[in-house]
């Protein structure tokens, strides 16, 4: 029997029950996930996992009363379980004066499986494990050591379907690697993300780690204060842009008018070198899908183009709310696990964000520069997602004098306004790497603030 089989079975069965305890309308997720782990301490294996589940979570809506309710399914008495009980929660819980509906089927077109590696599958728990050695073994020479690390490899069939008619089956893959090492008191952090397996070489993460660790062991404290030109790399970037970016064009954001580009659809909000697209074809992106977590069909789209605003990315109870259409933004899925995606309600979520190189390379972003800061790695880089602002911590930089990288420095703050940088991009370069669900180069920015 197969996976997709048996899920379609589970929702089919929780539908029947539902429906037949008198409800309005009902929504059934169900994941047959598939997660394998290898752990590494003090530069050796610590442990491998290997584990596998069923996951519901059941959304009975009676009037507009709503109840969720998740669970794991050994045996169908769970399945009748979960259903009842998200029934018994619809009943007594609130009124909801905002919900309308579940969406309505319509019409999925594109690559079947976009998003999904048979050879992350078929491959052994062995090779992921000989995987991690080699990281371990790339990073560590000249005194450094790698102290933890973690290869995560997700793969799963998901169904979603609902009491109007969508009924909709996928598979996905993904796979999450992070690695820390350290020299003396310094650290440095290297992290990837794919849906196809080919895409991650454990040697030239492994180098990578080394390279960051050795610049950082190099760092002296930073002092007093300076208007730099800064180029955040895409691993540091990408948290900042899922901070601001994805909380600026949330439809729930809008609906709730605490979206900064709230009204502001065909205005500049950005540089014209800036280009966001909401891409859920990415064949490496997590999120990658024909349909949302919904059953909503997805579609690509700029949410800016050329610094101009041009979407919203809306999910079925939030588009109507707003009286639109959905976007396919209505997502469960996580970015570096699976575990909790059937205990998840749909969010208003990006699904892959593409930020457009340009032709020039890094070394060309930097050799333009008389005075600025590479960033290579924050403590937390995060921006406040209704103002922009932020002041975050540099645990590893290099100083840009003269179009060159000179000394390494930590014991600093970037101050400044993310929105305001967004609009005050200088360059944007060639190095596109996935971080998360987060497609991005290195970004030049001018007007933040470098303080010792």
């Amino acid at each position: 029997m197969s996976d997709i089989w048996k899920i379609e079975s589970i929702n089919d069965k929780a539908l029947k029950i539902g429906l037949k305890e008198g409800v309005s309308q009902i929504e059934v997720f169900s994941i047959n996930g598939h997660m394998r782990n290898v752990y590494v301490e003090n530069s050796e294996i610590h442990l491998a996992t290997d584990n596998s589940w069923m996951g519901l979570g059941v959304k009975a809506i009676i009037g507009k009363r709503v109840g969720f309710i998740s669970g794991i399914v050994s045996k169908d008495e769970d399945i009748e379980r979960i259903v009842k009980e998200s029934i018994s929660l619809a009943k007594i819980s609130p009124e909801d004066k905002d919900f309308k509906s579940l969406p309505s089927p319509a019409k999925v077109q594109g690559i079947k499986d976009i998003g999904y590696d048979e050879n992350i599958v078929s491959t052994s728990m062995d090779y992921f494990i000989e995987f991690a050695k080699n990281v371990v073994s790339a990073a560590e020479h000249d005194d450094v050591k790698v102290m933890n690390g973690l290869v995560r490899v997700n793969n799963y069939t998901l169904c979603i379907s609902n009491s109007l008619g969508i009924n909709l089956s996928r598979r996905g893959t993904f796979i999450f690697v992070h690695f820390l090492a350290k020299k003396e008191i310094a650290e440095g952090v290297e992290k990837a993300y794919s849906a196809i397996l080919k895409n991650l070489d454990p040697s030239k993460i492994g180098e990578e780690l080394h390279r960051k660790t050795v610049i950082s062991a190099k760092a002296k404290a930073f002092k007093g204060a300076e208007k730099v030109t800064t180029i955040i790399k895409p691993l540091e970037l990408e948290a900042l842009i899922n901070s601001t970016v994805s909380s600026a064009a949330s439809g729930e954001n809008i609906n709730k008018k605490r979206s900064v580009w709230l009204n502001k659809i065909g205005e500049n909000v950005a540089s014209e070198m800036l280009t966001i697209i909401d891409n859920p074809f990415l064949p490496e992106g997590p999120r990658s899908s024909l349909f949302d977590d919904e059953g909503v069909p997805t579609k690509k789209k700029a949410i800016i183009e050329k610094g101009v605003l041009k979407s919203y990315l809306f999910d079925s109870y939030n588009a109507y709310i707003a009286n639109v259409e959905p976007t396919g933004n209505g997502f469960r899925i996580g970015t570096r696990t699976i575990e909790t995606a059937h205990q998840n309600p749909t969010y208003c979520r990006p699904s892959n964000l593409e930020i457009l190189p340009t032709s020039k390379t890094l070394d060309d972003l930097i050799s333009e520069i008389k005075f600025g800061v590479l960033i290579e790695k924050f403590a937390a880089p995060m921006a406040d997602p209704y103002t922009g602002n932020f002041g975050l911590e540099v645990r590893s930089a290099i100083l840009i004098e003269n179009g060159e990288l000179t000394q390494p420095i930590r014991h600093a703050l970037l101050t400044g306004n993310f929105y305001e940088g967004l609009k005050n991009i200088s360059g944007i370069a060639n190095d596109s790497r996935l971080i998360e669900n987060v497609k991005t180069p290195s970004i030049r920015f001018e007007g933040f603030q470098l303080v010792g």
